[in-house]
Protein backbone atom coordinates (compact mmCIF):
# COMPACT_ATOMS: atom_id res chain seq x y z
CA UNK A 1 0.00 0.00 0.00
CA UNK A 2 0.77 3.56 -0.40
CA UNK A 3 0.79 5.02 3.51
CA UNK A 4 0.98 8.46 4.46
CA UNK A 5 1.32 9.20 8.49
CA UNK A 6 0.53 12.42 9.65
CA UNK A 7 2.62 13.14 13.05
CA UNK A 8 5.71 11.83 14.08
CA UNK A 9 5.45 11.67 17.48
CA UNK A 10 5.59 8.18 19.49
CA UNK A 11 2.56 6.92 17.93
CA UNK A 12 3.03 8.20 14.16
CA UNK A 13 6.49 7.35 14.02
CA UNK A 14 5.59 3.46 15.33
CA UNK A 15 3.52 2.76 12.79
CA UNK A 16 5.10 4.29 9.94
CA UNK A 17 8.29 1.73 11.01
CA UNK A 18 5.98 -1.37 11.54
CA UNK A 19 4.06 -0.64 8.41
CA UNK A 20 7.52 -0.23 6.59
CA UNK A 21 8.56 -3.37 7.97
CA UNK A 22 5.20 -5.10 6.30
CA UNK A 23 6.30 -3.91 2.90
CA UNK A 24 4.25 -0.81 2.64
CA UNK A 25 5.69 2.14 0.83
CA UNK A 26 5.25 4.91 4.37
CA UNK A 27 5.48 8.49 3.73
CA UNK A 28 5.60 10.37 7.28
CA UNK A 29 4.86 13.91 7.71
CA UNK A 30 5.92 16.12 10.23
CA UNK A 31 6.16 20.12 10.82
CA UNK A 32 8.96 19.63 13.92
CA UNK A 33 12.32 20.39 12.30
CA UNK A 34 14.31 18.67 14.75
CA UNK A 35 12.00 15.29 15.34
CA UNK A 36 12.31 14.89 11.16
CA UNK A 37 16.21 14.53 11.89
CA UNK A 38 15.68 12.41 14.54
CA UNK A 39 13.13 10.51 12.77
CA UNK A 40 15.41 10.24 9.73
CA UNK A 41 17.97 9.10 12.43
CA UNK A 42 15.95 5.85 13.16
CA UNK A 43 13.67 5.02 10.39
CA UNK A 44 13.62 3.80 7.00
CA UNK A 45 10.75 5.45 5.99
CA UNK A 46 10.37 8.89 3.72
CA UNK A 47 10.00 11.91 5.67
CA UNK A 48 8.42 15.34 4.64
CA UNK A 49 8.45 18.24 6.89
CA UNK A 50 5.28 20.80 7.01
CA UNK A 51 2.27 21.11 8.32
CA UNK A 52 -0.09 17.86 7.33
CA UNK A 53 -2.99 19.64 7.96
CA UNK A 54 -2.66 21.63 4.48
CA UNK A 55 -3.50 20.48 0.54
CA UNK A 56 -0.04 21.68 -0.46
CA UNK A 57 2.18 19.54 1.97
CA UNK A 58 -0.57 16.38 1.73
CA UNK A 59 -0.08 16.52 -2.12
CA UNK A 60 3.14 16.90 -1.89
CA UNK A 61 3.02 13.40 0.33
CA UNK A 62 1.55 11.85 -2.76
CA UNK A 63 -2.30 11.38 -0.96
CA UNK A 64 -3.62 11.50 -4.19
CA UNK A 65 -2.42 8.18 -4.74
CA UNK A 66 -2.71 7.25 -1.31
CA UNK A 67 -4.37 4.15 0.17
CA UNK A 68 -4.24 4.81 3.50
CA UNK A 69 -4.00 8.10 5.69
CA UNK A 70 -3.38 8.06 9.73
CA UNK A 71 -3.88 11.21 10.66
CA UNK A 72 -1.42 10.84 14.67
CA UNK A 73 -0.83 14.14 15.59
CA UNK A 74 -1.17 15.40 19.21
CA UNK A 75 -4.56 17.96 17.92
CA UNK A 76 -7.22 16.57 17.55
CA UNK A 77 -8.26 19.34 15.02
CA UNK A 78 -6.04 19.02 13.38
CA UNK A 79 -5.92 15.25 12.82
CA UNK A 80 -10.04 16.31 11.87
CA UNK A 81 -8.72 18.35 9.46
CA UNK A 82 -6.22 15.60 7.88
CA UNK A 83 -8.91 13.16 7.71
CA UNK A 84 -11.70 15.70 6.06
CA UNK A 85 -9.14 16.44 3.29
CA UNK A 86 -7.86 12.82 2.83
CA UNK A 87 -11.80 11.57 2.91
CA UNK A 88 -13.92 13.87 1.36
CA UNK A 89 -11.32 15.86 -1.24
CA UNK A 90 -9.02 12.98 -2.16
CA UNK A 91 -11.37 10.47 -1.87
CA UNK A 92 -8.30 8.08 0.28
CA UNK A 93 -10.19 4.57 0.36
CA UNK A 94 -9.09 4.26 4.31
CA UNK A 95 -8.49 6.89 6.80
CA UNK A 96 -7.49 6.28 10.90
CA UNK A 97 -7.85 9.58 12.75
CA UNK A 98 -6.17 9.27 16.63
CA UNK A 99 -9.36 11.88 18.53
CA UNK A 100 -9.58 12.09 22.10
CA UNK A 101 -12.27 14.21 22.20
CA UNK A 102 -15.30 12.52 22.69
CA UNK A 103 -17.14 15.33 20.87
CA UNK A 104 -14.61 15.11 17.69
CA UNK A 105 -14.82 11.78 18.01
CA UNK A 106 -18.64 11.86 17.33
CA UNK A 107 -18.11 14.24 14.64
CA UNK A 108 -15.60 12.03 12.88
CA UNK A 109 -18.03 8.78 13.57
CA UNK A 110 -20.78 10.94 11.38
CA UNK A 111 -18.47 11.54 8.63
CA UNK A 112 -17.36 7.61 8.94
CA UNK A 113 -21.54 6.68 7.87
CA UNK A 114 -20.68 8.62 4.47
CA UNK A 115 -20.37 6.00 1.90
CA UNK A 116 -16.92 5.40 0.06
CA UNK A 117 -14.33 4.56 2.09
CA UNK A 118 -13.23 3.28 5.38
CA UNK A 119 -13.00 5.43 8.36
CA UNK A 120 -11.87 5.16 11.95
CA UNK A 121 -11.25 7.28 15.08
CA UNK A 122 -9.25 5.70 17.36
CA UNK A 123 -9.37 7.33 20.93
CA UNK A 124 -6.21 6.38 22.90
CA UNK A 125 -8.05 7.11 26.63
CA UNK A 126 -11.32 5.41 25.68
CA UNK A 127 -8.71 2.36 24.79
CA UNK A 128 -6.78 2.62 27.64
CA UNK A 129 -10.34 2.32 29.50
CA UNK A 130 -11.18 -0.48 27.76
CA UNK A 131 -8.04 -2.59 28.61
CA UNK A 132 -8.10 -1.54 32.14
CA UNK A 133 -11.31 -3.09 32.13
CA UNK A 134 -9.85 -6.38 30.48
CA UNK A 135 -6.93 -6.57 33.46
CA UNK A 136 -9.43 -6.80 36.14
CA UNK A 137 -10.87 -9.84 35.88
CA UNK A 138 -7.81 -11.39 35.47
CA UNK A 139 -5.75 -10.43 38.43
CA UNK A 140 -2.01 -10.71 38.67
CA UNK A 141 -1.89 -10.14 34.68
CA UNK A 142 0.40 -7.74 32.84
CA UNK A 143 -1.72 -8.00 29.96
CA UNK A 144 -4.57 -8.83 28.59
CA UNK A 145 -5.96 -10.02 24.57
CA UNK A 146 -8.77 -11.73 23.89
CA UNK A 147 -9.51 -13.59 20.95
CA UNK A 148 -11.93 -15.24 18.60
CA UNK A 149 -14.84 -13.08 20.03
CA UNK A 150 -13.77 -14.22 23.95
CA UNK A 151 -13.21 -17.45 23.43
CA UNK A 152 -9.69 -17.26 23.56
CA UNK A 153 -7.62 -15.49 26.48
CA UNK A 154 -4.00 -14.06 25.85
CA UNK A 155 -2.91 -12.79 29.48
CA UNK A 156 0.84 -12.07 30.41
CA UNK A 157 2.27 -13.12 33.86
CA UNK A 158 5.49 -12.81 36.11
CA UNK A 159 6.33 -16.32 37.21
CA UNK A 160 7.17 -16.33 40.76
CA UNK A 161 10.28 -18.53 42.65
CA UNK A 162 8.22 -21.88 43.65
CA UNK A 163 5.22 -21.51 41.05
CA UNK A 164 4.21 -24.47 39.74
CA UNK A 165 5.06 -22.96 36.39
CA UNK A 166 8.74 -22.79 37.30
CA UNK A 167 11.58 -24.90 35.83
CA UNK A 168 8.23 -26.38 33.65
CA UNK A 169 9.37 -27.28 30.19
CA UNK A 170 6.73 -26.22 27.57
CA UNK A 171 5.99 -29.82 26.02
CA UNK A 172 5.09 -30.89 29.58
CA UNK A 173 2.27 -28.25 29.80
CA UNK A 174 -0.39 -30.51 29.07
CA UNK A 175 0.34 -32.34 32.67
CA UNK A 176 -0.84 -29.24 34.18
CA UNK A 177 -3.88 -28.88 31.66
CA UNK A 178 -4.96 -32.70 30.51
CA UNK A 179 -8.43 -31.27 29.37
CA UNK A 180 -8.09 -27.78 27.88
CA UNK A 181 -4.71 -27.43 26.79
CA UNK A 182 -3.32 -24.11 27.65
CA UNK A 183 0.09 -22.76 25.41
CA UNK A 184 2.92 -20.47 25.81
CA UNK A 185 2.70 -17.18 23.55
CA UNK A 186 5.46 -15.50 24.51
CA UNK A 187 8.87 -15.35 27.04
CA UNK A 188 10.95 -12.26 28.27
CA UNK A 189 13.93 -13.34 30.35
CA UNK A 190 16.15 -10.65 31.25
CA UNK A 191 14.84 -7.71 29.34
CA UNK A 192 14.60 -10.29 25.98
CA UNK A 193 11.85 -11.42 24.34
CA UNK A 194 11.33 -14.77 22.27
CA UNK A 195 8.16 -16.73 21.02
CA UNK A 196 8.97 -19.96 21.98
CA UNK A 197 9.21 -23.61 21.25
CA UNK A 198 8.31 -27.12 22.60
CA UNK A 199 11.53 -27.32 24.72
CA UNK A 200 11.52 -24.31 25.93
CA UNK A 201 11.80 -23.83 29.31
CA UNK A 202 10.06 -21.44 31.95
CA UNK A 203 11.88 -20.41 34.79
CA UNK A 204 11.27 -18.14 37.97
CA UNK A 205 11.35 -14.01 37.07
CA UNK A 206 9.99 -14.74 33.57
CA UNK A 207 7.55 -12.88 32.06
CA UNK A 208 5.25 -15.64 30.11
CA UNK A 209 1.90 -14.85 27.98
CA UNK A 210 -0.41 -18.11 27.98
CA UNK A 211 -3.33 -18.61 25.43
CA UNK A 212 -6.12 -20.27 27.53
CA UNK A 213 -9.78 -21.25 27.66
CA UNK A 214 -11.30 -18.59 29.90
CA UNK A 215 -13.01 -21.24 31.64
CA UNK A 216 -9.11 -22.44 33.19
CA UNK A 217 -8.35 -19.08 34.34
CA UNK A 218 -8.68 -20.08 37.87
CA UNK A 219 -6.68 -23.14 37.58
CA UNK A 220 -3.94 -20.70 36.24
CA UNK A 221 -4.15 -18.50 38.99
CA UNK A 222 -3.78 -21.01 41.90
CA UNK A 223 -0.97 -22.34 39.85
CA UNK A 224 0.87 -18.97 39.87
CA UNK A 225 0.07 -18.15 43.03
CA UNK A 226 -1.96 -15.10 42.64
CA UNK A 227 -4.45 -13.71 45.04
CA UNK A 228 -7.69 -11.68 45.21
CA UNK A 229 -8.30 -8.12 47.53
CA UNK A 230 -10.21 -8.73 50.38
CA UNK A 231 -12.88 -6.17 48.77
CA UNK A 232 -14.44 -6.25 45.78
CA UNK A 233 -13.37 -2.33 45.17
CA UNK A 234 -11.79 -0.11 43.35
CA UNK A 235 -9.30 2.66 44.23
CA UNK A 236 -8.60 5.06 41.04
CA UNK A 237 -5.93 7.60 41.32
CA UNK A 238 -6.40 10.62 38.59
CA UNK A 239 -9.70 12.77 38.13
CA UNK A 240 -8.56 12.51 34.24
CA UNK A 241 -10.59 11.82 31.08
CA UNK A 242 -9.46 7.96 31.66
CA UNK A 243 -10.37 8.07 35.34
CA UNK A 244 -13.49 9.58 35.26
CA UNK A 245 -15.04 7.37 32.81
CA UNK A 246 -13.18 4.17 34.38
CA UNK A 247 -15.21 5.18 37.23
CA UNK A 248 -18.40 5.35 35.20
CA UNK A 249 -17.60 2.03 33.54
CA UNK A 250 -17.17 0.57 37.19
CA UNK A 251 -19.94 1.98 38.60
CA UNK A 252 -22.29 0.40 35.79
CA UNK A 253 -20.99 -2.77 36.68
CA UNK A 254 -22.05 -2.37 40.13
CA UNK A 255 -18.23 -2.44 41.45
CA UNK A 256 -17.99 0.29 44.61
CA UNK A 257 -15.34 2.95 43.31
CA UNK A 258 -12.99 5.75 45.61
CA UNK A 259 -11.67 8.28 43.30
CA UNK A 260 -8.87 10.77 44.49
CA UNK A 261 -7.37 13.65 43.20
CA UNK A 262 -5.31 16.76 44.38
CA UNK A 263 -6.75 19.39 42.48
CA UNK A 264 -10.26 20.60 44.06
CA UNK A 265 -11.70 21.88 40.73
CA UNK A 266 -11.28 18.24 39.11
CA UNK A 267 -12.78 16.59 41.97
CA UNK A 268 -16.11 18.89 41.89
CA UNK A 269 -16.59 17.97 38.03
CA UNK A 270 -16.03 13.87 38.92
CA UNK A 271 -18.66 14.34 41.72
CA UNK A 272 -21.40 15.91 39.74
CA UNK A 273 -20.47 13.27 36.67
CA UNK A 274 -20.50 10.46 38.62
CA UNK A 275 -23.46 8.54 40.98
CA UNK A 276 -22.11 6.28 43.25
CA UNK A 277 -18.34 7.09 42.73
CA UNK A 278 -16.73 8.42 46.34
CA UNK A 279 -14.68 11.16 45.03
CA UNK A 280 -12.54 12.13 47.52
CA UNK A 281 -9.36 15.59 47.46
CA UNK A 282 -6.31 15.00 48.70
CA UNK A 283 -2.75 13.47 46.67
CA UNK A 284 -2.77 9.77 45.57
CA UNK A 285 0.78 9.51 46.56
CA UNK A 286 -0.34 10.16 50.29
CA UNK A 287 0.20 7.43 52.26
CA UNK A 288 -1.91 8.49 55.56
CA UNK A 289 -4.88 8.83 53.08
CA UNK A 290 -4.86 6.14 51.18
CA UNK A 291 -4.44 4.03 54.24
CA UNK A 292 -7.45 5.92 55.56
CA UNK A 293 -9.47 5.28 52.31
CA UNK A 294 -8.67 1.60 52.54
CA UNK A 295 -5.97 1.04 49.80
CA UNK A 296 -4.74 -1.89 51.71
CA UNK A 297 -8.02 -4.29 50.95
CA UNK A 298 -8.73 -3.18 47.55
CA UNK A 299 -8.98 -5.30 44.65
CA UNK A 300 -7.35 -2.84 42.10
CA UNK A 301 -5.46 0.14 42.64
CA UNK A 302 -5.21 2.44 39.03
CA UNK A 303 -3.03 5.28 38.96
CA UNK A 304 -4.45 7.33 35.68
CA UNK A 305 -3.34 10.85 36.67
CA UNK A 306 -1.07 13.09 34.10
CA UNK A 307 2.37 12.99 35.90
CA UNK A 308 3.43 9.13 34.90
CA UNK A 309 5.95 8.86 37.40
CA UNK A 310 3.76 9.94 40.18
CA UNK A 311 1.45 7.03 38.64
CA UNK A 312 3.97 4.68 39.41
CA UNK A 313 4.87 6.23 43.03
CA UNK A 314 1.12 6.05 43.34
CA UNK A 315 0.85 2.25 42.78
CA UNK A 316 4.34 1.69 44.63
CA UNK A 317 2.83 2.85 47.33
CA UNK A 318 -0.45 0.63 47.23
CA UNK A 319 0.90 -2.15 46.30
CA UNK A 320 3.22 -2.03 49.57
CA UNK A 321 0.28 -1.05 51.73
CA UNK A 322 -1.68 -4.32 50.82
CA UNK A 323 -3.76 -3.72 47.33
CA UNK A 324 -4.12 -6.64 45.49
CA UNK A 325 -3.36 -5.61 42.09
CA UNK A 326 -2.40 -2.04 40.65
CA UNK A 327 -2.19 -0.52 37.21
CA UNK A 328 -0.43 2.06 36.07
CA UNK A 329 -0.97 5.09 33.37
CA UNK A 330 2.64 5.03 31.49
CA UNK A 331 3.74 6.05 28.24
CA UNK A 332 7.25 6.60 28.68
CA UNK A 333 8.74 3.47 27.17
CA UNK A 334 11.70 3.57 29.92
CA UNK A 335 9.54 3.44 33.00
CA UNK A 336 7.55 0.84 30.56
CA UNK A 337 10.66 -1.33 30.45
CA UNK A 338 10.74 -1.57 34.01
CA UNK A 339 7.44 -3.10 35.32
CA UNK A 340 8.38 -6.14 36.58
CA UNK A 341 10.97 -4.80 38.57
CA UNK A 342 8.85 -2.07 40.25
CA UNK A 343 6.27 -4.63 41.48
CA UNK A 344 3.46 -3.25 39.42
CA UNK A 345 1.15 -5.46 37.97
CA UNK A 346 0.26 -3.80 34.47
CA UNK A 347 1.67 -0.81 32.69
CA UNK A 348 -1.58 0.59 30.60
CA UNK A 349 0.53 2.53 27.49
CA UNK A 350 -2.39 4.81 25.48
CA UNK A 351 0.52 4.90 22.87
CA UNK A 352 0.71 1.41 22.26
CA UNK A 353 -2.91 0.70 22.49
CA UNK A 354 -3.25 3.68 19.84
CA UNK A 355 -0.77 1.95 17.33
CA UNK A 356 -2.44 -1.71 18.31
CA UNK A 357 -5.95 -0.23 17.10
CA UNK A 358 -4.28 1.71 14.07
CA UNK A 359 -2.59 -1.64 12.60
CA UNK A 360 -5.55 -3.86 13.31
CA UNK A 361 -6.92 -1.14 10.62
CA UNK A 362 -4.40 -1.26 8.52
CA UNK A 363 -4.22 -4.93 7.87
CA UNK A 364 -7.49 -5.37 7.68
CA UNK A 365 -8.61 -8.02 4.91
CA UNK A 366 -6.77 -11.67 5.87
CA UNK A 367 -5.62 -10.35 9.30
CA UNK A 368 -9.01 -10.00 11.60
CA UNK A 369 -7.04 -8.46 14.79
CA UNK A 370 -3.62 -7.52 15.88
CA UNK A 371 -2.58 -7.03 19.73
CA UNK A 372 0.56 -6.00 20.52
CA UNK A 373 2.01 -7.55 23.57
CA UNK A 374 4.15 -5.49 26.23
CA UNK A 375 6.96 -3.37 25.06
CA UNK A 376 5.45 -3.85 21.58
CA UNK A 377 8.23 -6.73 20.47
CA UNK A 378 5.51 -9.12 19.71
CA UNK A 379 2.68 -9.28 18.15
CA UNK A 380 -0.33 -12.19 17.80
CA UNK A 381 -2.89 -12.15 14.99
CA UNK A 382 -5.88 -13.21 14.16
CA UNK A 383 -5.97 -14.42 10.62
CA UNK A 384 -8.24 -16.32 8.13
CA UNK A 385 -6.50 -19.11 6.20
CA UNK A 386 -7.03 -19.29 2.40
CA UNK A 387 -7.74 -22.01 -0.27
CA UNK A 388 -4.21 -22.07 -1.81
CA UNK A 389 -2.14 -20.31 1.15
CA UNK A 390 1.53 -22.02 2.37
CA UNK A 391 -0.80 -22.19 5.55
CA UNK A 392 -2.89 -24.98 4.23
CA UNK A 393 -0.77 -26.88 2.07
CA UNK A 394 0.92 -29.64 4.67
CA UNK A 395 0.43 -30.74 8.33
CA UNK A 396 2.34 -28.25 10.61
CA UNK A 397 5.21 -30.12 11.24
CA UNK A 398 5.77 -29.92 7.37
CA UNK A 399 5.20 -26.30 7.42
CA UNK A 400 8.78 -24.83 7.67
CA UNK A 401 7.75 -22.12 9.93
CA UNK A 402 10.54 -19.88 10.53
CA UNK A 403 11.66 -19.57 14.27
CA UNK A 404 9.86 -16.46 15.93
CA UNK A 405 6.58 -17.42 14.09
CA UNK A 406 3.87 -19.83 15.99
CA UNK A 407 0.33 -21.09 15.53
CA UNK A 408 -1.47 -20.53 18.68
CA UNK A 409 -4.57 -21.57 18.50
CA UNK A 410 -7.29 -22.77 15.60
CA UNK A 411 -11.14 -21.96 15.01
CA UNK A 412 -13.22 -24.05 13.12
CA UNK A 413 -16.97 -24.17 13.20
CA UNK A 414 -17.28 -23.71 16.84
CA UNK A 415 -14.85 -25.74 17.93
CA UNK A 416 -11.42 -24.04 19.19
CA UNK A 417 -8.46 -26.39 19.54
CA UNK A 418 -4.45 -25.85 19.97
CA UNK A 419 -3.08 -27.56 16.92
CA UNK A 420 -0.22 -30.05 17.24
CA UNK A 421 2.57 -31.09 14.67
CA UNK A 422 0.10 -33.46 12.42
CA UNK A 423 -2.77 -31.02 12.25
CA UNK A 424 -3.59 -29.25 9.28
CA UNK A 425 -5.16 -25.65 8.95
CA UNK A 426 -8.23 -25.79 6.37
CA UNK A 427 -9.33 -22.82 3.88
CA UNK A 428 -11.39 -20.55 5.94
CA UNK A 429 -9.82 -21.60 9.48
CA UNK A 430 -9.49 -18.80 11.54
CA UNK A 431 -5.68 -19.25 12.88
CA UNK A 432 -4.13 -17.51 16.17
CA UNK A 433 -0.33 -16.77 14.92
CA UNK A 434 2.43 -15.51 17.40
CA UNK A 435 5.45 -13.68 16.02
CA UNK A 436 8.34 -11.41 17.20
CA UNK A 437 7.87 -7.71 15.51
CA UNK A 438 10.63 -8.75 13.61
CA UNK A 439 9.17 -11.31 11.36
CA UNK A 440 5.64 -10.01 11.73
CA UNK A 441 6.66 -8.49 8.07
CA UNK A 442 6.69 -12.24 7.19
CA UNK A 443 3.27 -13.41 7.61
CA UNK A 444 2.34 -12.33 4.16
CA UNK A 445 4.54 -15.50 2.49
CA UNK A 446 2.62 -17.54 4.57
CA UNK A 447 -1.34 -16.02 4.09
CA UNK A 448 -0.63 -15.10 0.53
CA UNK A 449 -2.75 -17.55 -1.54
Amino acid sequence: MQVIVVGGGLVGSTLAEKLAGDGHDVVLVEQNRELIADLNERLDVQTIHGNGATIPVLMKAGIENADLLLATTNSDEANMVVALVGSVIFKVPRVAARLRDPEHEEGFRRIAREPGGERVAINPDMAAVDKILSLMPVPGAVDVASFFDGKLLVAGFHIKPGSEFAGLMLSHLRLLFPATPVLVVAIRRDGRWRVPYGEDEIRADDLVYFAMDPTELDNMLVLLGVRRGAERRVMVAGATRIGVNLSRRLEESGVPVTLIDERREACEKAAAALEDTLVIHGSPTDRELLREEGADRVEGFVACTDGHEENVVACLLAGRMGAAHTFALVDNAALSSLVGDLGIDAIISPRLLSVSLALQFARKGRIKSVAALLEDSVEVFEVEAAEGSRLVRSPLSKLGLPRGILLVAVQRDDRIFIPGGDDRIEPGDHVIVAAAAEMASRLDDILEA
